[in-house]
C-alpha cells in the first residue's frame, strides 16, 4: 500500500499548474487533402492532449508557426505552444514549439496519412507537455503507423518494477533447518511473503510478455515468463494470462532436484496508470509445480513498473526492438 500511496503523489504534481497560450497554425493544403474542417479537428485534438497535463490553456485565434510572432506572448503566459502542419508527398509532418521566457523546446513527427493525425497529436502533445523525445513520449494509445513501416520489425514499450505478495500453498509448506551447534527444527508455512524483480514490455496488439525472477522466506525461489493480454488501452487495464517457469521449493538444507521443478500459471490482474510512465499492477496467479510433492498455491501481489529512460543519443541509435523468435509473433497474435 505504501508504493500505492507514494505513485498517488506523484500522479498528483504531473498536472502543471503554469498556464499556456496555444496558437492556431498556419496550413496552406489543397482543400482537397486537408480541409479547414480536418485543420480544426486537428486543432482540438492537440488541445485535448495537452488538456491531460496543463490545468488552464488559453485557445488562441493568433495564427502563429514560429518563435518571433510567439515571444511577445511570453509576458502574458508561462508557456506558449504553436505548432506548424506541412506536407510531404502524402505525408503530413506535425511539428511543435513549447516557448518560455527560460527555455525552447521542439518535437516533430509524421503522419502517412489523415486517419493517423489522432495518435500523432496523442504524442506531440505529450512530447511537449512533458519535455519528453518523440521515442520516449511513445505509449499504447499514440502508436502511428510510422512506427509499423518496418514490417521484420516490432515497437515494444518495455517497463522494469519491483513487486511483492503473498504465496498461499495449498498445503503448509515444511523446512528441515540443519545445524551443527543445535538439532534440526521443521517449521511450517501456511503462506510465504515473495519479493521479485520484472521486466514487462507491451506490444501494439494490446498483449504483453512479464519477465520475472524472485525469492521467498525461507529458501524459495524462481522465475517466471508470463504472457498477458490487455481488456482495453485504458489507464485501468484489466487483463488475463499464462505463465511457464521454474520453481524450487526445498525442504532442507542442502540442495535435493526433486524439490524444484518446472510449473505452469493462470493469472488475472489489473494495471493502473497504464499510459502514464509508471504504473501500479494488482495481480492473482494459480501456480502448479511439477516437482516431487507437486506443490500448488496462489499468488496475491502489488508491483510498480516504470518506464526506461535513455539518453537522446541512445534512443536515436536503437529505436527499435527487433525480434529474432518468430514463434513468440504466432504465441502473441503478432504475425
Amino acid at each position: 500500500m505504501k508504493n500505492i500511496y507514494i505513485y498517488l503523489f506523484f500522479v498528483s504534481i504531473i498536472f502543471s499548474t503554469e498556464n499556456v497560450i496555444v496558437y492556431r497554425p498556419e496550413s496552406n493544403f489543397e482543400s482537397d487533402f486537408l480541409g479547414q474542417d480536418d485543420a480544426d479537428t486537428i486543432h482540438s485534438l492537440f488541445i485535448d492532449g495537452l488538456s491531460l497535463y496543463f490545468e488552464e490553456i488559453i485557445v488562441s485565434d493568433k495564427v502563429c508557426s514560429d518563435k518571433n510572432c510567439a515571444l511577445n506572448d511570453t509576458i502574458k503566459a508561462d508557456i506558449v505552444v504553436f505548432y506548424k502542419l506541412q506536407k510531404l508527398g502524402s505525408n503530413i509532418i506535425f511539428s511543435s514549439t513549447r516557448l518560455s521566457s527560460e527555455e525552447s523546446f521542439s518535437t516533430k513527427l509524421t503522419a502517412k496519412n489523415i486517419e493517423d493525425m489522432e495518435q500523432v497529436c496523442l504524442r506531440i502533445s505529450k512530447s511537449v507537455a512533458l519535455k519528453e523525445s518523440i521515442d520516449s513520449a511513445a505509449d499504447v494509445d499514440n502508436i502511428t503507423e510510422t512506427d509499423s513501416d518496418e514490417p521484420k520489425r516490432r515497437t515494444s514499450l518495455g517497463r522494469v518494477g519491483l513487486s511483492g505478495g503473498i504465496f498461499i500453498p495449498f498445503s503448509d509448506y515444511e523446512y528441515t533447518e540443519s545445524s551443527y551447534f543445535s538439532s534440526s527444527e521443521t517449521k511450517k508455512y501456511s503462506n510465504l511473503v515473495k519479493f521479485n524483480y520484472s521486466y514487462l514490455s507491451e506490444f501494439k496488439n494490446n498483449t504483453a510478455l512479464l519477465i520475472e525472477g524472485g525469492f521467498a522466506s525461507p529458501r524459495v525461489s524462481f522465475m517466471d515468463l508470463n504472457f498477458i493480454k490487455f481488456e482495453n488501452k485504458e489507464d485501468t487495464s484489466p487483463f488475463y494470462g499464462a505463465g511457464i517457469g521454474y520453481y524450487s521449493l526445498p525442504r532442507e538444507s542442502g540442495y535435493n532436484p526433486n524439490d524444484s521443478g518446472p510449473a505452469i500459471s493462470l493469472q488475472v490482474g489489473m494495471i493502473l496508470y497504464r499510459t502514464y510512465n509508471l504504473n501500479v499492477i494488482l495481480r492473482s496467479k494459480f501456480i502448479q509445480i511439477f516437482n516431487n510433492e507437486k506443490d500448488r498455491g496462489l499468488i496475491f501481489d502489488v508491483g510498480v513498473h516504470w518506464k526506461i529512460k535513455y539518453p537522446s543519443n541512445i534512443q536515436r541509435s536503437h529505436p527499435k526492438v527487433i525480434n529474432r523468435y518468430p514463434i513468440l509473433d504466432i504465441i502473441l497474435g503478432r504475425n
